[in-house]
């Protein structure tokens, strides 16, 4: 596979910058890397515009320095290891899981509580053609720590830590316990993966969820203490929080 063609067009909002990491604040929509339908319009097609020779020298088996990935329709915070050196270490936290990571949801329905934990394992299977999660006893462990914020009606605002990270993670899980993911059109039923029908969406065209946080510890990033980031809420993000008059954190 090539290095990811850069993209001028592409805007690529730049949380964090040194001469080995990058941190980027992902908008939904915009898929983390290239792939089927989406070959040029990718977080890695935009930032090969400012790195594209770094990337190629990091190869597809460093994902170009893509540390982690988010689903297409989520945004938030990104990391890239731009050396060899960099994307190891950051890779080793990842992987000894000393990196926290704190998402923001609007979910719908009722949780059994104020916060809570799930532990339940999942493992992937392709459905309908697409690579999707479901809960399964012999599955990978998987942990999201979750707690609400705010709601309203059938709203809520949850924030979620993610001790794992498996594919479609919380979206699987906030499902399994009753609240999945507003407008989410794939996980809508217990946490099982089918095709959404309209009176799940409730006409939603999207669902909301946002990597807000990331700690990445002082190995990791060469430096003498943890660094600690915080990524923009998109706009439609806020709109909809605003629109079910559910109140966003400070």
């Amino acid at each position: 596979m090539p290095c990811p063609e850069a993209n001028p067009r592409l805007r690529l909002h730049v949380v964090h910058e040194t001469a080995s990491l990058l941190v980027v604040n992902k908008m939904p929509g915009m898929p983390s890397e290239p792939g089927k339908g989406h070959a040029k319009d990718s977080v890695l097609n935009a930032v090969a515009v400012r790195h594209g020779p770094r990337m190629a020298r990091l190869g597809e088996v460093r994902d170009w320095g893509l540390v982690h990935r988010l689903d297409r329709l989520s945004s938030g915070l990104l990391a890239l290891g731009l050396e060899p050196d960099a994307y190891d270490r950051l890779r080793e936290a990842f992987e000894r899981r000393e990196v926290r990571k704190t998402y923001l949801a609007i979910v719908k329905g009722t949780l059994p509580g104020r916060e809570g934990r799930v532990e339940t394992p999942l493992a992937e299977r392709l459905e309908r053609g697409y690579r999707v999660s479901v809960p399964d006893r012999a599955g990978r462990p998987a942990v999201t720590e979750w707690r609400e914020l705010a709601r309203h009606g059938k709203y809520a605002l949850i924030e979620c830590g993610l001790p794992t990270g498996r594919l479609h993670q919380i979206r699987v899980h906030l499902a399994s316990i009753g609240a999945p993911l507003a407008g989410d059109p794939l996980y809508v039923d217990g946490g099982l993966a089918r095709p959404a029908t309209a009176r799940d969406r409730d006409d939603e065209p999207r669902f909301h969820l946002h990597a807000w946080k990331l700690s990445l510890p002082a190995g990791a990033v060469g430096a003498e203490s943890d660094l600690n980031l915080v990524g923009e809420l998109p706009r439609l993000f806020r709109e909809a929080a605003a629109d079910r008059s559910l109140t966003l954190p400070e």
